[in-house]
């Protein structure tokens, strides 16, 4: 009975050991694998496809894509352009958004909109920022404006368009006077 007695305390005393030594391996894991990393900094997409100058500075693109207008018609296009145009100094978002819309293309060359109210194009420019304490969306209609189109080939490829317009601001749906200059390029790839 002895025997017993102490063949059980002998195999208490080893499943304590195997217990502690497990306890140990699991918490040196665990420790060894919780290590610091480099704290996240979010990096834009940026598509290398064109630039834009807005408020006296250059921006980058973060995209520029286009669909047709008109399914009906192959040279119709609406592009749509945005890129951030953070200042130094905000910390929330604040970016700029525009769609230019040509019914027909017809090979490309020049496209203007007149101070008079005739318009060889439409556009709408979105100003979205979280930094105004006034307004977070600010809405532009071109008054002055001309876009130059070099046409992609018919069997696709590279389009590429030169925007310069002078912005008035909406307010209730309204041009008000004070003009705000937009200016840039960008490049899409026309699928044929």
């Amino acid at each position: 009975m002895i025997v017993v007695f102490s063949g059980g305390v002998l195999k208490l005393k080893f499943m304590k050991k195997v217990s502690y030594l497990l306890i140990i391996l699991a918490s040196s894991l665990l420790i060894w694998s919780c290590r610091k990393t480099p704290d996240y900094e979010p990096n834009p997409f940026q598509c290398k496809c064109g630039n834009l100058e807005w408020q006296g500075a250059s921006y980058d693109l973060l995209g520029a894509n286009y669909i047709l207008s008109d399914s009906t018609v192959a040279d119709s296009r609406r592009y749509y352009v945005t890129a951030d145009v953070a200042i130094e100094g905000e910390t929330r978002t604040h970016t700029l958004s525009m769609w230019i819309e040509v019914d027909s293309l017809d090979g490309g060359g020049q496209f203007v909109i007149e101070p008079g109210g005739s318009a060889d194009f439409k556009c709408w420019v979105d100003e979205f920022n979280l930094n105004d304490p006034i307004s977070e969306l600010r809405q532009y209609i071109p008054v002055n404006a001309v876009i130059s189109v070099a046409q992609a080939p018919i069997t696709g490829g590279d389009e590429k368009v030169f925007f310069q317009l002078t912005l008035n601001e909406l307010l209730n749906g309204n041009p008000i006077p004070g003009d705000v200059n937009l200016a840039g390029e960008f490049t899409v790839y026309v699928n044929q």
